[in-house]
């Protein structure tokens, strides 16, 4: 979890910029919040401005930049509301 995050998302090249990933990525957020998880984690690479700002978008907040075996990567926290978060 701690490499990869709870949740993942790809949008391919043909379909971006028309707001799926953030569609798509608020849904999960719901369905963790269904679950009761209270906060999600989510790991994008250093480069991809666009998941970073997604993430941001949708509340991430960010902790850390880690190296790892892929390369440098950031980790966010989207609290989903259920705890008080």
């Amino acid at each position: 979890m701690r490499q990869a995050g709870h949740i993942g998302f790809g949008i391919r090249p043909s379909a971006r910029r028309r707001g799926l990933a953030a569609w798509a990525l608020g849904r999960m957020v719901d369905e963790a919040r269904g679950l009761g998880i209270d906060r999600v984690l989510l790991v994008c690479e250093a480069g991809n401005v666009a998941s970073a700002r997604t993430i941001e978008r949708l509340g991430g907040v960010f902790e850390e930049r880690r190296d790892t075996e892929h390369g440098p990567a950031l980790h966010f926290w989207i609290p989903t509301g259920e705890s008080g978060t």
